[in-house]
């Protein structure tokens, strides 16, 4: 008799024990744009800026550039700089010097303007830019060296 009532008390703690994880659902986290998101569904919600043939520096605020990476004729880098309370514009440029290497390599340049944002909140947000202005013919492969840090170099094939 005390045996079947511990194999009772037994399958009864089992079965509040399953109710009760199988009741918790799990919380999602909301993020505008995610490092791990899909690299197609990043460019149908992302500005895809063109990236200037200019020498002309449009920013000089610093930021962190992660997770650089290329898909298809789009350039995309998650950003990380301090701000929050103003609007910050990121622009890309190269020189149109291409170094003589095969595969040619380009110096791309991104500039940051935090238009004076003295708010000290860290900022990550993904910015995208069209490789297309890059090329050199019609097909081919270039590296790309973002801010000429080489650690930060990335393949175009197009």
């Amino acid at each position: 008799m005390k045996k079947h009532t511990i194999f009772l008390a037994s399958v009864a703690t089992l079965m509040l024990a399953s109710a009760m994880l199988s009741s918790c659902k799990a919380r999602k986290t909301k993020t505008n744009e995610s490092d791990d998101a899909p690299v197609a569904s990043l460019s149908q919600k992302l500005e895809v800026k063109p990236i200037l043939l200019d020498t002309t520096h449009y920013g000089r605020d610093s930021f962190e550039a992660h997770n650089v990476r290329v898909s298809g004729d789009t350039l995309f880098i998650a950003a990380e700089y301090s701000g929050g309370c103003k609007e910050h514009v990121f622009t890309a440029r190269h020189h149109g010097n291409y170094m003589k290497s095969m595969p040619p390599q380009l110096n791309l340049f991104v500039d940051h303007q935090g238009n004076g944002d003295s708010c000290r909140e860290l900022v990550r947000r993904t910015i995208a830019f069209d490789l297309k202005s890059c090329r050199v013919g019609k097909s081919g492969t270039i590296i790309l060296l973002i801010n000429a840090d080489r650690s930060k170099k990335v393949t175009y094939n197009y």
